[in-house]
C-alpha cells in the first residue's frame, strides 16, 4: 500500500526519509483483521457517493442530499462531498427546467392521431355502408343485374332539372315517409335511390324507410344526379328539351343558380345595354328575340325551355346586340360570365352545342343560297352578219 513521499526543501528537493510508506499487503491484511471489513466488499462511503452521483445527474436532487449526506457522515468536510451537498440543495430550492418528454408526447400525439383516424373512419364507413358510386352501378348492370333507379329529389329539386335517370321511377321523401307506399317490386330488387340535395340526404331519408318496409337490396347513389352526369352517364330529358338544355342542366346544378320570373310582355334586356356579366337558361315559357331595323323592331327567333340567353353578349364583350322580350311568363336561370366560361373551357359537348347553334344563326342570317349564274355563251350573231 503506499501512501505518500515527502521531498525536502531547497534546489535539491531530496525524499524526505522516514516519510515515504510502502506497506506490504499482508500488513494490510493483518491490520484490518477482527474489525468485519471486507476487502472484496465497497465501503459504505463510496456506496453512498456513487448513488448520490447518479441521482444528482439523473435529476432526483432531494435522493441525491441525502446520500450526499451520509457519505457526508461517514467522513466529514470532505471538499467534494461538501460541494456536491450544496449543489443538490441549491437544485431543490430552484430546480432547472425540465425537457419535455418527447418519448410520452409522441405516445399521446400517436394515440390521440389513431383514435380520431379511427372515429373518422367508421363515421365514413357507417355513412358509406348503403352507398354505391356510379362506376359501381354499371358493373352491376354488366352482370347481368338490373337496379332500378328511385328518383328521391325534393319537389323544388325535381322541378329544377328536367333531367332523370334512365328509367328512374318518383318517389319524393314525403311519400316513402306517409303511411302508404305504392311499389310495384319485390322486396328482393335491386333498388338505386338517387336526389340532388348534399350528402344524398334525401336518398338517406327514403331508403330508410324503404328498409324499414322490408327491402334490403337498397342502396344510395353516391353524388347523386350530379355524380351521375359528371361520369358522362346518360341522362333522360323532357322530349322537347333541346341538346344544348340537356348538356346545360347536366353541368350544372339548377337548384343553386339564381332564378328570375318575368310577366308576358316584359322586357328582359334591351338592344345596346350593357349585359352586366349574365346569361340565362330559359327554365320555362318562351322569350322573343327582336332587334331594331329601320325604324322598327323585327322578331329574328323565340327561345323555348332549355334555350340558353344572352350568351352572346358575354362572349363578344359587347352591350346586348337586341333586345329579349317575355312572350310568354318566363322563369329563367342566371348564369355569370365566369361560370359560362368555365363550361365552354372544360365541357366540349357543351361547347360544340353552342357552335351548332351560332353556325346556324348564321347561315340563317345569310339568307338562301342563290343558284349560281350559267356561264357566258359566245356573244348572239347579229343579224345580216
Amino acid at each position: 500500500m503506499l501512501t505518500f513521499v515527502s521531498l525536502a526543501p531547497g534546489p535539491e528537493g531530496g525524499i524526505v526519509q522516514g516519510f515515504n510508506f510502502i506497506v506490504p499487503a499482508d500488513a494490510v491484511r493483518d491490520f484490518i483483521g477482527g474489525t468485519g471489513v471486507s476487502l472484496g466488499a465497497a465501503g459504505g462511503f463510496n456506496v453512498a457517493w456513487w448513488a448520490g452521483l447518479r441521482d444528482f445527474f439523473d435529476g432526483g436532487y432531494p435522493a441525491a442530499d441525502r446520500r450526499f449526506q451520509e457519505a457526508n457522515t461517514l467522513h466529514a468536510n470532505l471538499p467534494d462531498v461538501k460541494r456536491m451537498v450544496a449543489e443538490a440543495q441549491e437544485k431543490i430550492k430552484n430546480p432547472p427546467p425540465r425537457p419535455l418528454p418527447w418519448a410520452w408526447v409522441a405516445l399521446g400525439v400517436t394515440l390521440a392521431s389513431s383514435t380520431g383516424f379511427g372515429g373518422l373512419w367508421a363515421r365514413r364507413w357507417w355513412r358509406n355502408r348503403f352507398r354505391i358510386s356510379p362506376a359501381q352501378v354499371i358493373k352491376l348492370m354488366e352482370a347481368g343485374q338490373k337496379p332500378v333507379f328511385l328518383d328521391a329529389r325534393t319537389a323544388a329539386d325535381f322541378e329544377a332539372s328536367p333531367l332523370k335517370l334512365p328509367g328512374g321511377m318518383r318517389v319524393a321523401p314525403e311519400e316513402a315517409e306517409g303511411p302508404r307506399l305504392d311499389l310495384t317490386m319485390e322486396p328482393q330488387q335491386s333498388l338505386v335511390v338517387y336526389c340532388a340535395t348534399p350528402d344524398e340526404q334525401s336518398s338517406a331519408r327514403v331508403v330508410q324507410h324503404l328498409r324499414r318496409r322490408g327491402y334490403r337490396n337498397v342502396r344510395i347513389l353516391k353524388g347523386g344526379l350530379g355524380g351521375w352526369t359528371n361520369a358522362g352517364l346518360p341522362v333522360e330529358a323532357k322530349a322537347h328539351l333541346p341538346s344544348i338544355g340537356v348538356e346545360l342542366y347536366k353541368h350544372l346544378a339548377a337548384r343553386q343558380l339564381q332564378a328570375r320570373r318575368f310577366a308576358a310582355g316584359q322586357v328582359i334586356f334591351s338592344e345596346g345595354e350593357d349585359a352586366k356579366g349574365e346569361a340565362y337558361i330559359v327554365h320555362a315559357g318562351r322569350v322573343a328575340i327582336r332587334k331594331r331595323v329601320d325604324g322598327g323592331e323585327q322578331l329574328l327567333r323565340e327561345l323555348a325551355e332549355g334555350e340558353l340567353l344572352g350568351e352572346l353578349a358575354l362572349i363578344r364583350e359587347m352591350p346586348r346586340s337586341a333586345s329579349a322580350v317575355a312572350a310568354t311568363d318566363v322563369d329563367l336561370l342566371v348564369i355569370g360570365r365566369q361560370q359560362l366560361e368555365w363550361l365552354i373551357r372544360n365541357r366540349p359537348e357543351l361547347t360544340l352545342e353552342i357552335m351548332k347553334r351560332m353556325s346556324g344563326w348564321l347561315v340563317g342570317a345569310a339568307g338562301p343560297a342563290r343558284p349560281p349564274e350559267p356561264p357566258a355563251g359566245p356573244p348572239a350573231p347579229q343579224p345580216g352578219a
